[in-house]
């Protein structure tokens, strides 16, 4: 038993900022050039990123950080793809976002399970981002990954900032929203939570074909020939586990998001993640049917210029890629 939790997270063992350097180097970049971007970083990294504020939103407490075209972007995407990415492998099946290959298309047809008249249950984490405290981001790499205390809180550093508006002067710091390392590390931060969350939907549900599909922040669920009733109370359960006090790691549910999360298979338009949940197939939400009807609607327009053409031609084509996507998933699984 100690071996299978032990082996559930990546066994990094990083003792030194030198080998975090070794560890993101290639062909293109030496082991000392590597060295000295960590360096800058470290010296310069407050330079390195902004918020961006029309992405953001200040009344809810959510800022999306960005630095890109920077070093310490071009750090940040070589320690998400050469340390953390190459251990995507060990996330269990139920958690598609933030790792390679896996998207919300994916989750939510992974929900439509083996037997009919399925209902579904959805919640959404509030802030999740911002619950990921920079201690917590330490403890992953110190205690769950094997690296010694220096290159653990280095690397934490890297990965954070502080809450709140940039120059604010908070001091608490959390896993920036926008940074190319967040959504593996805020998985891989709440996996055990998450693990077991899983295993009580799968006690509670028996029988009853149960599927849970983790994307970023959002949890669908979903269960055969269950009532709205007994959805309701399994939702109270996960909350109940989400916001045990006891735990370090407890994340609260979005309390405007969690009204009407429950559709039954006798309700109409059940949707998740913005695609439809049909008796065994997926496909295109209304919003997004919406959006490509609009489309289509204005591409009629004669009086359009080439260049507002030419955009619409390939917005409309991206919809098209998109529903074939869809189609190829849904024939794949």
């Amino acid at each position: 038993m100690l071996q299978k939790i032990k082996n559930r997270y990546p066994l990094l063992y990083i003792r030194s900022k030198n080998e975090i350097a070794k560890r993101i180097s290639s062909k293109k970049l030496s082991k000392e050039k590597a060295l000295a971007l960590i360096n800058d970083v470290i010296e310069n990294k407050d330079k390195y990123w902004h918020d961006v504020m029309g992405s953001s939103e200040p009344e809810k407490g959510k800022f999306v950080r960005s630095c890109k075209e920077t070093k310490l972007g071009r750090l940040l995407w070589l320690i998400d793809r050469k340390i953390l990415a190459p251990h995507d492998y060990l996330i269990p099946e139920f958690i598609f976002g933030g790792i390679s290959e896996k998207d919300h298309v994916q989750a939510v047809q992974y929900l439509l399970g083996n037997h009919k008249k399925r209902s579904l249950l959805r919640l959404d984490v509030s802030k999740f981002f911002e619950q990921n405290k920079y201690q917590r981001v330490f403890g992953f790499f110190r205690y769950k990954c094997g690296c010694t205390t220096k290159p653990a809180h280095l690397l934490a550093k890297l990965c954070c900032v502080p809450l709140g508006k940039k120059n604010s002067k908070t001091t608490e710091e959390s896993l920036a929203r926008g940074f190319a390392t967040s959504t593996r590390l805020a998985l891989w931060c709440n996996l055990d939570l998450f693990i077991k969350i899983s295993w009580e939907i799968r006690q509670f549900l028996k029988g009853k074909d149960p599927r849970i599909a983790i994307f970023v922040d959002d949890i669908g669920v979903t269960a055969s020939r269950v009532s709205k009733e007994t959805m309701a109370r399994l939702s109270d359960r996960i909350e109940n586990i989400l916001n045990t006090k006891s735990l370090p790691h407890s994340l609260p549910i979005n309390q405007i998001k969690k009204q009407n999360n429950i559709i039954s298979y006798l309700d109409k338009n059940m949707e998740h993640l913005g695609l439809k949940i049909g008796r065994n197939k997926i496909t295109i939400g209304q919003k997004t049917r919406l959006k490509q009807k609009e489309l289509t609607n204005k591409l009629k327009n004669k009086n359009l210029s080439s260049s507002e053409k030419n955009t619409l031609i390939y917005k409309k084509k991206s919809y098209e890629n998109y529903k074939k996507y869809i189609k190829k998933i849904n024939t794949e699984n």
